[in-house]
């Protein structure tokens, strides 16, 4: 598919970096120097091949000619440190690692901790900053013969955030993934003319899917940011005219908040997403009064890859909403003996679609629990209307019992969000020596504000049981590469 969309447009800007174009004429050629080093290295149909790459160029060829070879990518955030790194590699059972060279120790150490192999396995690729440079110096006449992958073979190991738990490797398919992006490309209309804003990691299906891939196979310009700074990507979307914003809440939140010296032209976006996680409706109108549009939540996990998107033209009217299903995926709410559940009711969520994994590969409990009866069920508690949008209320597993009430922190961080103090919040149950659960909310603030200050402007608002009774004030919030909030790291008292 990437040799066909570059057929199509080669000389259109597939990459912007550095304040280069890198066009699809390059962008193949650099496929090709990478085919060749993995074919000296006996990549073949199956071979597990780490990237640890931070957005760029090098990702982006790297990823393909991977697929190209017929193995296996894991994609890994280079932020990750050697014993992490390790653990994945070992249970991936990676061949090779494909990294840049200040990634070089870390990425050594953890291939011989975890898999006993050496720096051989460790392969250096240049970040080229300007289109005469190669990835690589051995650019092949012609490219690696590619293997014949199987379309239900494995394409990617991905893995869960890990949040509430070990990380589950998820394996998904050269299918799974062309079937999502072709729907995604459909749904969001994306073509030539869109220049792509590639703020979320690659390693992670969010920036993977929504930005890299589906920029790439639909013929756009994707302009990655190695590490988001909010005026630093402000600046992009203006100068690059961006049509295209995939991000995750607390990007957009920052964005809302920040103060220009000189005010800044938006003008060009059409659509901005948000994933990862819930984006609170106050965070879309504030950016909304800032730049004049609104940001649009999209639903998705790791398993299943994009399920739904709010593309309502009535936006304000479904903040909540996460959209409708992508075409040829379905969503049904299930009770708690999973039977399936009239529109209006509450449960948990479950897709079926030909875009998800099929189970956790060596994780058989796991698997019989999530993946059933041609459904994956999230862990998600949400409702959809008579029209079909969806809405999600919470986690199954982050439910608080106050007293033998359930109390959902997500409405209560959405009431907390809205005073005038708050920046960001998270709100997570700490245990008592009861046997139940304190509400505890953990703030950082964007003005100095007192715990008497959060307490009152709950109550009367919510039951008083819902009202938090520990507010810890912090700097900033621990959050995975993603934006995704560690919560189980705020269930302790002391600040972090």
């Amino acid at each position: 598919m990437l040799e066909t969309t570059a057929q199509k447009f080669l000389d259109h800007p597939a990459i912007i970096e550095h304040g280069h174009v890198f066009s699809y004429r390059w962008l193949v050629g650099a496929v090709h120097a990478v085919t060749a080093l993995l074919g000296e290295t006996g990549v073949g149909l199956g071979t597990r091949v780490a990237l640890v790459l931070p957005n760029g160029a090098a990702f982006v060829s790297s990823f393909f000619a991977v697929t190209h070879m017929g193995g296996i990518v894991l994609p890994l955030n280079p932020s990750l440190q050697e014993p992490e790194i390790a653990s994945v590699l070992g249970d991936a059972k990676v061949s090779l690692v494909l990294t840049v060279p200040e990634m070089r120790d870390r990425c050594v150490g953890a291939l011989r901790s975890s898999v006993g192999l050496g720096e051989d396995s460790v392969i250096l690729l240049k970040e080229p900053r300007h289109p005469s440079e190669a990835l690589e110096e051995r650019i092949p006449a012609k490219p690696w013969p590619p293997e014949r992958a199987v379309p239900h073979g494995p394409a990617v190991y991905l893995y869960s955030s890990g949040s509430t738990g070990r990380p589950k490797r998820i394996e998904r398919s050269h299918f799974n993934l062309l079937y999502e992006t072709d729907r995604l490309i459909a749904a969001l209309r994306l073509s030539p003319s869109d220049r792509v804003l590639g703020a979320v990691a690659f390693s992670h299906t969010n920036g993977l899917m929504r930005s890299m891939i589906a920029s790439v196979l639909s013929g756009a310009t994707l302009i990655p940011v190695r590490h988001f700074e909010r005026r630093s990507v402000g600046r992009i979307i203006q100068e690059h005219a961006v049509t295209v914003f995939v991000g995750v809440p607390f990007m957009f939140a920052m964005q809302a908040e920040t103060r220009w010296t000189r005010p800044v032209d938006f003008s060009s976006l059409r659509l901005c997403i948000s994933s990862s996680a819930p984006l609170p409706p106050e965070i879309s109108r504030r950016f909304y009064e800032r730049y004049g549009i609104h940001v649009r939540q999209l639903y998705g996990t790791t398993e299943t890859g994009t399920i739904s998107v709010n593309l309502s033209p009535s936006l304000e009217d479904s903040l909540h909403s996460v959209g409708t299903p992508l075409e040829g995926i379905d969503v049904e709410i299930f009770s708690e003996d999973r039977h399936m559940l009239a529109p209006g009711e509450v449960g948990e969520i479950g897709i079926s679609s030909p875009a998800a994994a099929k189970e956790y590969p060596g994780l058989l409990r796991e698997s019989k629990a999530a993946f059933c009866n041609g459904y994956f069920f999230t862990g998600d508690i949400g409702r959809r209307d008579d029209t079909g949008r969806i809405y999600l209320i919470g986690r199954k597993s982050l439910f608080i019992n106050r007293g033998g009430y359930k109390v959902n922190p997500y409405e209560v961080e959405e009431l907390i969000q809205k005073h005038p103090k708050v920046r960001e919040v998270v709100v997570v149950g700490v245990d008592t020596e009861y046997g139940d659960q304190k509400i505890k909310a953990v703030i950082v603030p964007s003005k100095p504000c007192e715990e008497r200050e959060i307490i009152e402007f709950c109550r009367g608002k919510i039951a008083d049981f819902k009202v938090p009774s520990i507010v810890e004030f912090r700097t900033q919030l621990p959050k995975a590469s993603t934006g995704k909030i560690l919560r189980r790291a705020l269930q302790t008292s002391a600040p972090g």
